[in-house]
């Protein structure tokens, strides 16, 4: 039996992070593109509209992804079909075959319309640091509000220009720094990792209340699991954090994860100076 050829480095999710993405990776991959997804790139990052004469069409192609867009805010990614999708525009499934000819390229388009753009940069600009953690939140908020980005499974799909913007931002703050090229594609991917790692309690209450489950009621049965460790002797050392009074006003999940961003930050600072110190001693 053939073995199943694996997909490019490059080819990969975003969310997915199996494998570092090096440059010599991305290159291959770009010489060698998979002819299914060289198609499936160019719909997303190419105009979709359909070359025909005569007066414009009563459909256009952001009707369609912003129509499966609803679906999935409401009722998860999974309930985006072609029908579904069809049905809510009110055109016959046909009629988005000519914009779209699976639901694979739908869901391309609905991803990185969904993802949406970074902030914008202030005026005057804010320092590194400070435009970093303004990233960083902006994407957890994203995350948040379209809790059906995180169904997403780890298999090859292009990526859009929406997602190329996000780490764009990213790379133009850390570039400010005078750091190398190299150095600014691993700060993005510790930024990046830490953003979706630590928005993942975030993620699963926002798509529990999606379904209807109270806050109150999640926090219950994440509290519940949680207190398992209590008396088990597999799990010591998490006993006594959760058994522990905490001293002070106990922190939101968004302090924490302020908390965690900014000791981040305070070692990529650390890194930073390091560097620019070994420069000037150059």
């Amino acid at each position: 039996m053939p073995r199943k050829k694996s997909p490019p480095a490059a080819a990969t999710r975003a969310g997915s992070d199996r494998r570092v993405l090096r440059h010599d990776d991305v290159m291959a991959a770009a010489a060698r593109p998979d002819p299914e997804l060289q198609r499936r790139s160019q719909l997303l990052w190419e105009e979709r509209a359909p070359a025909t004469r005569g007066p414009k069409a009563a459909l256009a192609p952001d009707d369609v992804v912003q129509a499966a867009i609803a679906i999935a805010d409401a009722e998860g990614l999974g309930a985006v079909t072609m029908h579904a999708v069809a049905a809510r525009v009110g055109f016959t499934t046909m009629a988005l075959y000519r914009y779209f000819p699976n639901k694979e390229t739908l869901l391309d388009a609905v991803i990185d319309a969904g993802t949406g753009r970074p902030p914008a940069f202030r005026s005057p600009r804010d320092d590194w640091r400070s435009e970093v953690a303004r990233w960083s939140h902006a994407k957890r908020r994203m995350l948040c509000a379209r809790p059906w980005l995180a169904e997403l499974p780890f298999v090859a799909a292009p990526h859009g220009p929406n997602w190329l913007l996000w780490l764009e931002a990213l790379a133009n703050s850390f570039t400010r720094t005078g750091l190398e090229p190299a150095d600014v594609g691993q700060m993005i991917s510790v930024i990046d990792g830490y953003t979706r790692g630590a928005s993942d309690t975030a993620v699963s209450l926002a798509r529990a209340e999606a379904r209807g489950v109270s806050a109150a009621e999640w926090a219950a049965g994440v509290g519940a699991d949680l207190g398992r460790a209590i008396g088990d002797p597999r799990f010591p050392c998490f006993a006594a954090i959760i058994t522990t009074p905490a001293s002070g006003t106990p922190k939101s999940l968004e302090e924490s994860f302020d908390f965690g961003l900014q000791r981040v930050l305070d070692g990529i600072g650390l890194y930073i100076a390091e560097v620019t110190a070994a420069g000037t001693a150059r």
